[in-house]
């Protein structure tokens, strides 16, 4: 079902979801939905948790804003219109009085269909911007990138890039060795954690144990993307990614103040971006949050929504 999702993710993999709960979900009174064809076959799913809102009894979709980008239910193309019928009867069942689906993307069938038909059987539905995430489709060159650019931006880009170059050495590194995780996650988590203080005040031990098991989880499918820039001998930015499904996501980043003059974390950037590119890589997503840099690499702004089906 991920597979064939329009706007599969890591965000919506089982995995994910099972790293997650691992972590934060011991209080939380989960279900799955699944949505059967006639013959038994899946045509969907989703991991829901029970709550309450004013006194009301509803269900949300299991997960959490601070570390989670993208939720969905995962329905086969095609499917959607029929398996929200479904969904609606078996929420008037239950005695349900609103389902709310946070972190669905703007480009996602649910955020295009689920208003509609839930409207249709009776409910009262919001639609409100809940994110924004910085999305750039990557295009088959370097240069074709750099061309992506206005002049402003691809002037200070080259700019930073040969400042720190000649400074240097740098290097992009990368770890793909589960023996070194351990090691280059300590670093990469330092790095996080020199680089803002709200990122520090983030960075809780308990939200540390989360990232190091993400991040092992990840490097066993392989879709973990660790990279460092090391310059002049030390690794003085550091990007948290994933690849999955031809694009790369960036989920974290951190880098050492003390180096601010060299903009390593947008040295660090270019490097990725090329690399990407030089992959064949479809898409760049910087995620949420609206840092400048985002936008002066070509990032889009792109919406996520909170759905919200009530009892009219």
């Amino acid at each position: 079902l991920l597979e064939t999702h329009p706007r599969g993710n890591p965000f919506l993999s089982p995995l994910w979801l099972e790293v997650w709960l691992r972590h934060f979900g011991g209080s939380l009174s989960t279900k799955w939905i699944v949505f059967r064809d006639d013959d038994g076959s899946f045509a969907g799913i989703g991991n829901v948790s029970e709550g309450l809102d004013g006194g009301r009894k509803g269900l949300f979709l299991t997960g959490s804003r601070d570390v989670w980008d993208y939720r969905d239910f995962l329905i086969r193309p095609g499917r959607e219109e029929e398996a929200f019928r479904a969904l609606s009867s078996a929420l008037l069942e239950g005695s349900f009085d609103f389902l709310e689906l946070d972190s669905i993307a703007r480009y996602s069938p649910t955020a295009e269909i689920f208003p509609g038909v839930m409207e249709s059987c009776g409910w009262k539905v919001s639609r409100e911007t809940e994110e924004t995430v910085i999305n750039l489709l990557l295009p088959a060159t370097w240069e074709g990138f750099l061309a992506m650019l206005s002049s402003k931006d691809r002037h200070e880009l080259r700019r930073k890039v040969r400042r720190a170059e000649k400074e240097g050495p740098c290097e992009l590194v990368k770890t793909v060795d589960s023996a070194q995780l351990n090691e280059k996650m300590g670093l990469f988590l330092d790095l996080h954690r020199k680089s803002r203080r709200d990122k520090s005040e983030f960075m809780t031990e308990e939200m540390e144990a989360y990232f190091r098991d993400l991040a092992e989880e990840f490097l066993k499918k392989g879709w973990l993307d660790l990279s460092f820039l090391r310059f002049q001998g030390k690794e003085v930015a550091g990007f948290l990614s994933f690849d999955f499904g031809g694009r790369k996501y960036v989920y974290n980043s951190g880098y050492d103040p003390e180096f601010s003059w060299y903009s390593p974390g947008i040295v660090l950037a270019a490097y990725c971006l090329r690399e990407a590119i030089e992959k064949g890589m479809k898409g760049f997503n910087f995620l949420r949050g609206r840092e400048d840099y985002k936008y002066h690499l070509g990032g889009r702004e792109e919406t996520n929504f909170c759905l919200r089906a009530e009892r009219a």
